[in-house]
């Protein structure tokens, strides 16, 4: 395996060997931006790098194991970003013989370009032709020029206008771009660097697959089937999240003023299914977005007359797009859904930013300038909230504004109730009751980003204060290592207690012994590292906090505030750094 840096300034290449097999995913994503990143770089110069990086597993034929991570300096929370999306890139990198990719430098602003990947090598194309085009249009043209054997990550208008909630786009097992890395702005740097898309010539296996590890693989594919967990995500997607956080009464609704939303029962799992079944044609409740996936989790969504409205609709956009800005119906939600993928947007940043600023429209009492009231949404009014996302692609001053995310929206309206942590916005689980969570949002190198700890599924009483920092940080590591080996955190639910299930396939395909703990230390060699990048980027722990008005505004119903001990989160990972300046001396 090795390492591909690109210099799109100079138009050249140059390989690197891989000097740690074991490196891979978020944690090679980490290692190479503080490898070639000043921490303090301004995040959309051309002195950042976008680094590309597929996971330890993949090329191995198991399944999710090609998740794809994007590693950056965000420009969003000006710390280390790591985004990863599911599709077919990691299998078809590791297919290459590749295991990371780092893009460095800019093409000229009047020739932006593509990079392309196959078993010629690399090469530059001119991008000029294709620059304007949003996702959708975007793969459909390369496919035309290029063929169908390609996997695409690129980005649409969001991420040409570097907005701070651009993600990036990568198609998945049937060429659609539907599966985004999406957040921290990864798609404003790619954006800056002038880079469209890049091109992977698509494929499933390394070429130097070991045998030995097809039968640990076989049984790991086989023991994820099967899970009961599993087999929901499969009939309802990550939809059926939705009845158990308006249970708790964690479901952010209107601007996180709420906990419970009236109308759940409209936009939850049991009733995407029964639409889609219901209406047929292009719709199915269960679809894989990588080749050999046992636990297909996505979903395609139709109109009413059958045809493709959006894909996929998840938990998070549900909610941040629906109850978080009033939203009663699941086409509604879809039509948003469709909107930021083909720009290529974060739907949690933008459903935030729209909570935001449909606050300011109902009780700010004044509308700074160049902004009024007319032209804000209102909460559940979903055509005029379409109509504003379509201005992001457009780069109207309102589009602008909701494209760079919830905490410009609340800076330039003069908003004091903004769910933002190091300026990300918080994704679909109250802290103020899903505490653990809550300590994830504050901790996490990554921003108030969920999928770096998420606790809800854990068997504690969430609002217990006395729980949050230690059930957090074990969420923390486990994630953190699933994201190195780029295998779905949805494994979690079968393979948490088993974690000798995935060590096995490891160990079996690079012929290596681990520790007992290894995935344990894998998890903390990701974190260590991220948070050195933060100290160095000049991240201190006042950026790890909850907005103050969590802990003085309790959520209805259940009336719960945020009351962790900031004390015992800012001790939170003090072993981790004594660990890390160790190694270093």
């Amino acid at each position: 395996m090795k390492i591909l840096t690109v210099n799109l300034s100079k138009k050249t290449t140059k390989e690197h060997p891989l000097e740690d097999i074991l490196s891979g995913g978020r944690l090679l994503t980490v290692q190479l931006v503080t490898q070639y990143v000043h921490p303090q770089v301004d995040p959309l110069s051309p002195e950042n790098a976008l680094v590309m990086a597929s996971g330890v597993l993949a090329g191995y034929r198991v399944s999710t194991g090609s998740r794809f991570s994007i590693g950056t300096k965000s420009p969003l929370t000006g710390g280390i970003k790591e985004a990863n999306a599911g599709g077919m890139a990691g299998d078809s990198l590791a297919a290459l013989g590749y295991r990371g990719m780092v893009f460095q430098g800019a093409f000229p602003a009047d020739e932006p370009g593509i990079f392309i990947l196959d078993e010629k090598g690399g090469r530059f194309e001119n991008a000029q032709k294709y620059w304007g085009l949003n996702n959708e249009a975007l793969a459909e043209a390369l496919r035309v020029d290029y063929g169908e054997g390609y996997v695409v990550v690129g980005i649409g208008r969001g991420g040409e206008q570097q907005l701070k909630a651009a993600g990036i786009a990568i198609t998945d097992a049937n060429g659609q771009p539907f599966r985004l890395a999406a957040r921290g702005g990864v798609g404003a740097v790619m954006g800056s660097k002038r880079l469209k898309a890049v091109l992977l010539k698509r494929g499933r296996q390394v070429p130097d697959e070991k045998p030995s590890a097809r039968p640990a693989v076989k049984a790991f594919n086989k023991f994820v089937a099967t899970n009961a967990r599993v087999e929901v995500l499969r009939d309802y997607g990550t939809a059926s999240t939705v009845t158990p956080v308006q249970a708790l009464g964690a479901l952010p609704t209107r601007n996180f003023s709420a906990g419970k939303f009236e109308f759940a029962k409209n936009i939850n799992g049991d009733r995407m299914r029964e639409v889609i079944l219901q209406r047929g044609g292009a719709g199915t409740p269960t679809e894989a977005c990588m080749d050999g996936c046992v636990i297909r989790c996505s979903n395609i969504f139709p109109d009413e007359n059958g045809e493709f409205l959006a894909a996929p609709i998840e938990f998070e956009t549900l909610v941040l797009c629906g109850s978080n800005i009033g939203l009663q119906t699941l086409d509604e939600i879809a039509r948003i859904n469709r909107l930021c993928n083909d720009i290529g947007l974060d739907t949690i940043e933008v459903g935030a930013a729209l909570g935001v600023m449909m606050e300011a429209a109902e009780q700010s009492p004044a509308i700074p300038a160049p902004f009024n009231r007319e032209m804000l949404p209102r909460f559940g009014d979903g055509a005029r909230t379409a109509e504003i996302v379509q201005e992001i692609s457009e780069g109207t001053e309102l589009g602008k504004l909701v494209g760079n995310g919830a905490a410009a929206v609340g800076k330039a309206l003069n908003i004091q109730h903004i769910p933002v942590v190091k300026n990300q916005a918080m994704s679909a689980y109250d802290p103020r009751v899903i505490k653990g969570t809550g300590v994830t949002y504050a901790t996490t190198p990554q921003g108030a980003d969920h999928t770096a700890g998420l606790t809800v599924f854990a068997p504690v009483d969430h609002a217990d204060p006395a729980l949050a920092v230690s059930v957090s940080k074990a969420s923390q590591i486990q994630r953190a290592a699933y994201d190195a080996l780029g295998l779905c955190v949805f494994n979690i639910g079968s393979t948490g207690r088993n974690p000798e299930i995935i060590m096995e396939m490891v160990e079996k395909a690079y012929a290596v012994d681990l520790p007992e703990d290894g995935l344990d230390e894998l998890g903390r060699k990701v974190i260590k590292a991220e948070l050195l990048f933060n100290r160095a980027a000049g991240l201190t722990h006042e950026d790890d906090r909850i907005p103050d008005y969590f802990m003085t505004e309790p959520v209805p119903p259940t009336q719960n505030i945020w009351n962790v001990s900031q004390m015992e989160m800012d001790c939170m990972w003090d072993d981790l750094f004594a660990e890390a300046e160790s190694e270093m001396r």
